[in-house]
């Protein structure tokens, strides 16, 4: 097993037993009677509740989907036909596991407080949301600082028809994604504190759709000036 794989499972370990106690805590402290609100809507205002004994369904969901995560991330490097360029991409890897893994686990526990807060008519503050949305926006920054940094998989970065094809037009579409997702970020983190409503959720969304298709659209037009895009076998059969 490799290093970085092995950093990363060591990471995603932490988060998924911290999560799983996170979770335990907040069972314990769980009344005993009532409904237990599981679910807000963008109002910030529980839509959907359950009795204790089915909090459990949602409380774990979040330990096992950092395990998932941790498994799948582990295993990606090893499938990929060009599992070398994910080891030279390794601190993007990384990166992006270890980001992912930390702001699982901070929204974890969020959402455990808000559970706490059952029988009354608390409404998850808008303080709650905008700082998750902050924090996935940061990781977009994170993310993005990388990028350019990056070597061509089938896994992992701005993947293309084009800029699996062509190492040129992959690392030209890189050094263009790197900065549209730091500056998709930014823009996120402003509007986390600018905006409200369903445009406080929906605000990072556009940002990082807008930074993703500019980089797919340049990948081809990088390719189509490659000097390494008609390279192939030669076979004909």
């Amino acid at each position: 097993m490799k290093p970085f794989i092995r950093t990363g499972l060591a990471w995603s370990a932490v988060a998924t037993i911290l999560s799983a106690g996170i979770a335990a805590w907040a069972w314990n402290a769980l009344p005993a009677t009532g409904d237990i609100p599981v679910h807000w809507g963008l109002d910030g205002r529980p839509d959907q509740f359950a009795p204790k004994a089915e909090v459990w369904n949602y409380l774990l969901m979040m330990p096992a989907a950092l395990f998932l995560l941790s498994i799948i991330l582990a295993i990606v490097p090893m499938m990929d036909p060009r599992k070398a360029n994910i080891e030279t991409s390794r601190k993007a890897y990384l990166a992006t596991w270890i980001g992912t893994a930390i702001l699982l686990t901070l929204v974890h526990a969020g959402i455990c407080v808000s559970m706490l807060q059952a029988g009354t008519d608390f409404v998850m503050p808008d303080e709650a949301v905008r700082f998750v949305i902050a924090g996935a926006a940061l990781l977009m920054i994170v993310i993005g600082n990388y990028m350019p940094k990056t070597r061509s998989s089938f896994m992992f970065g701005v993947r293309t028809p084009w800029t699996l094809s062509s190492d040129h037009a992959w690392e030209k579409t890189h050094r263009l994604a790197g900065p549209l997702f730091m500056i998709a970020g930014a823009l996120g983190i402003a509007g986390a504190f600018l905006f409200d409503g369903i445009w406080l959720a929906l605000q990072l969304t556009a940002w990082i759709f807008a930074a993703a298709i500019i980089s797919v659209v340049y990948s081809y037009f990088a390719w189509k000036n490659a000097p390494d895009r008609d390279e192939g076998t030669g076979l004909t059969v």
